[in-house]
């Protein structure tokens, strides 16, 4: 009897680079449990790491070299080549230090690789034309709602950074000579343009092979379709919903003549027409553990690894905001022995005792039934999940979750309203939420908070009382109940077309604004709502009740998404009881005085280099990852700071450029060049703006948003405080009765002062004039 056939099933970026996705690994050993030869390939993990080494971005300068071939922005560029030296000699160190506990102990460490990290992803944001990249998401060139630009997107390297990698990452991996198919996961939509590029690549490299996609995106998306789509050029299958049984008959029907139906299967009939073939429930119980064992379990960005598993499929509730119930099966469960048994020969297999619950909610029957059977057993694991707010979970069940491990649960908050929670279909009572959370602090098992802002009908009013509430969960949570890992999320509310909102928007009070032919793939849609909060101001109060704590508003937390956030981290954390990252310290308010005739030179790490377009001289530290910006002329003066020159306190442009490397960091021995701030004003003390901060004024209560181009540090600053900061901004002497709030301002480096002549600078004449500072388009 001849071999079968090989498949190679991929998981394409950008997906979860903190722990695997279970698909894949699913599949895989649905395939070896009935005999298929099956190599499973996990290519976001593996794109990620190929991206953080020195040599990938070393290897970017070649694509710098042709900015103006490739269409890249030269600001973009020219800060790239800032960065490079110090990523390039810290990314490998940055790499081990995320994946060591270690790492989770040592703050300082954590932040630097952090750091580095994220500023790799700014070197490769810029060297593709409107990429820009981190580890949630990503923008480029393309758009995942157009087929048209999707297709397009599968045969440009010049801007599909992906073309560009996979091209370097695929093809060993379709080399097997046994191979016959190749299946592609698609969970996301950050991952459809990568996982068409897959399917371009094997079509030139392989095309022998049948390509077949599936995923619960692929089901969103394909499930619309009437006719034949374009994606068939490069794809012979699309599967939807469940893919174990699907994907057996498959291989079946292929390569061995079967003629059974493939649940799910949407295909092309002989005389081109499409053809779909009904979907059918995947009995849970007769599924094997998934199999990780061609994963390289070190690939990811965190310690562990942290192991998903599942004890349910979809969702048993149907929210009036989500289109999970559209695209999966109905509600299941599986037995809580057989979840348990799983999570042990996992644990056995592959040494780890971490595991996340990927189910789209664990029911309280879930809860209970697999918490008890793991205290029964003292596994001796630790897990998380998510779950919903009801009255059930109470101070017993919250005991007994943590005895079996749980060391973080996800809620869906949406709304701290009874009214908005109706609207919402939630079921939930606004009742039942804070005691639940009170029982599940008591028992040290932290919150992770989901709350959505602007759903159709609510008020600003509703939606700052969620915030509210969210917030003063975590201060409870890290001060009452010692448990400083609880954590929130606030999103504006977006419009699913395949959510009740979506399918029924006149029940709502919603006006769809459908988007045009070019946008043939959009799931989610503008909309006029008839009463309530508009889409713009949703967004705006969600920004405002999701601002990073202030370990996050240092650059490129805030700005990249980066490792300091994720949820793997979060529960890693609690696990360890390592603690967690100090907040920014913050700056003691001091006068830049340093003694006349003093040495100053530029402090150990900064680079500088002269802009391509020769305009102006860009400088990086890397200690206080700080970027600035000046005009060309200040060339000069770094070059005499290299190796030290004396001040000169009659230069009063000087002065300014020097206050201000030494406010951000770029001046050596910083401490030495400080005086205390005097209580008041006093003569020749000038204050003025530190350059390079954005701010975004709140039309409807004059509110200002200061963003810190710099070093990523927000303020936000009442009407009365921002009329003070427009009024020094020119520079000079604050009068005495404003000199506290001036003091505030100063230690929050919007202001800087400096030791000179009792006259006041303008922006016209100051030196800093033309100061550019921060991550371009942060």
């Amino acid at each position: 009897m001849a071999s079968r056939p090989r498949t190679l099933l991929v998981n394409p970026p950008l997906w979860n680079v903190y722990a695997p996705h279970l698909a894949v690994p699913l599949l895989t050993a649905v395939l070896r449990d009935h005999g298929w030869p099956v190599t499973a390939f996990d290519l976001s993990a593996a794109h990620l790491r190929w991206m953080l080494t020195a040599q990938t971005v070393a290897g970017l300068c070649e694509r710098y070299d042709r900015t103006d071939e490739l269409g890249l922005d030269p600001a973009a560029v020219d800060e790239a080549r800032l960065l490079l030296p110090s990523v390039c000699d810290g990314v490998e160190a940055a790499w081990a230090t995320v994946h060591d506990t270690a790492g989770l102990r040592d703050h300082t460490a954590f932040t630097r690789a952090a750091r580095t990290i994220g500023n790799a992803l700014v070197c490769h944001s810029a060297a593709f034309a409107g990429f820009h990249c981190d580890l949630r998401s990503n923008r480029q060139h393309y758009s995942e709602r157009s087929s048209a630009s999707v297709l397009a997107a599968t045969r440009d390297p010049d801007r599909n950074p992906y073309r560009w990698a996979f091209e370097t990452l695929l093809p060993p991996r379709l080399a097997e000579p046994d191979l016959g198919m190749v299946g592609i996961s698609v969970s996301a939509d950050t991952q459809l343009i990568p996982a068409m590029t897959v399917a371009a690549l094997v079509r030139e490299h392989r095309p022998d092979l049948r390509i077949v996609m599936g995923g619960n995106y692929i089901t969103r998306i394909a499930g619309r379709w009437r006719e034949r789509h374009p994606f068939f050029d490069l794809v012979d299958d699309f599967v939807l919903y469940e893919g174990e049984d699907a994907i057996v008959t498959l291989c079946e029907n292929l390569f061995e003549g079967g003629t059974r139906p493939v649940p799910g299967r949407s295909s092309l009939a002989p005389d081109g027409r499409l053809s779909f073939a009904p979907a059918r429930d995947v009995d849970l119980a007769t599924l094997p553990a998934p199999d990780f064992g061609d994963y390289d379990l070190d690939s990811y960005l965190a310690p562990g690894p942290v192991l998903p598993v599942l004890a349910s499929r979809s969702c048993a509730w149907d929210c009036a905001f989500c289109s999970i119930p559209f695209a999966s099966n109905r509600y299941r469960h599986r037995e809580a022995a057989a979840v348990v048994d799983e999570m042990q020969y996992l644990a056995r297999r592959h040494g780890s005792t971490s595991f996340m619950f990927v189910d789209e909610i664990m029911t309280q029957r879930t809860l209970r039934e697999v918490s008890a059977e793991l205290v029964r057993r003292d596994a001796g694991l630790h897990w998380y999940g998510e779950t919903r707010f009801s009255a059930g979970l109470d101070d017993a069940l919250a005991t007994q979750l943590h005895a079996s491990g749980c060391r973080r649960l996800d809620l869906g908050l949406e709304s701290y309203n009874q009214r908005v929670l109706d609207l919402m279909s939630k079921g939930t009572r606004i009742e039942h939420i804070e005691p639940t959370v009170d029982a599940l602090l008591g028992a040290g098992v932290p919150v992770h908070l989901f709350c959505i802002t602007g759903f159709p009908g609510e008020t600003a009013e509703e939606a700052r009382r969620t915030a509210a509430f969210a917030e003063r969960t975590l201060r409870r949570s890290r001060d009452e109940f010692g448990l400083p890992y609880s954590t929130s999320v606030n999103g504006p509310f977006i419009l699913d077309v395949l959510s009740p909102v979506g399918r029924h928007p006149e029940r709502f009070g919603v006006t769809v604004l459908h988007p045009g032919p070019d946008e043939d793939l959009a799931l989610s849609v503008d909309y006029i709502a008839s009463s309530g909060l508009t889409g713009s101001k949703a967004a705006r109060l969600a920004a405002e009740a999701d601002a990073l704590p202030d370990t996050g508003r240092a650059a490129p937390l805030q700005h990249r998404g980066l490792i300091g956030e994720s949820e793997e981290y979060a529960f890693l954390r609690c696990v360890l009881d390592t603690g967690v990252p100090a907040g920014r310290p913050p700056a003691e308010p001091a006068v830049f005085a340093p003694a006349p005739g003093a040495p100053l030179r530029l402090a150990d790490g900064v680079t500088w280099r002269v802009s391509a377009d020769g305009s102006t001289v860009g400088l990086y530290a890397a200690t206080a990852d700080s970027i600035l910006r000046l005009p060309r002329r200040w060339a000069g003066l770094l070059s005499g700071l290299d190796d030290g020159v004396p001040c000169d306190d009659g230069d009063g442009d000087a002065l300014d450029v020097l206050c201000t490397l030494w406010t951000f960091g770029f001046l050596a021995d910083p401490r030495r060049h400080a005086a205390p701030l005097p209580t008041g004003p006093v003569p020749g003390l000038r204050v003025r703006a530190a350059p390079g901060w954005r701010e975004t004024v709140d039309p409807d209560t004059g509110r200002a948003r200061m963003t810190s181009l710099v070093t990523g540090r927000e303020v936000v600053l009442n009407v009365h405080a921002f009329l003070l900061w427009l009024d020094q901004a020119g520079g000079g002497q604050p009068a005495a009765a404003d000199w506290d709030a001036v003091t505030d301002m100063i230690r929050v480096e919007l202001l800087q002062a400096c030791r000179g002549t009792a006259r006041g600078t303008t922006e016209e004449t100051s030196g800093v004039s033309g100061v550019e500072a921060g991550r371009g388009g942060a």
